[in-house]
């Protein structure tokens, strides 16, 4: 299952669910290095994620997507 490859952890929590510039800056970092950040993203589409940092992606960024 692709989850068990993630780059993140659980303990990471708080850069991936913050408004903060410099957590979202590391946060997407991480998903730079991440070797499944393409699934963290479809799923993230799938579901309508309204929140977090999924594939690299701000919510705004993930809604400008669906738009295209």
């Amino acid at each position: 299952m692709w989850i068990e490859n993630v780059a993140c952890t659980p303990d990471q929590t708080n850069l991936f669910f913050s408004e903060l510039k410099s957590k979202v800056a590391k946060a997407k970092a991480i998903c730079a290095t991440c070797p499944v950040a393409n699934k963290c993203l479809e799923l993230a589409l799938a579901t309508e994620a309204e929140f977090g940092i999924f594939g690299g992606l701000t919510p705004a960024e993930r809604k400008s997507l669906q738009r295209v």
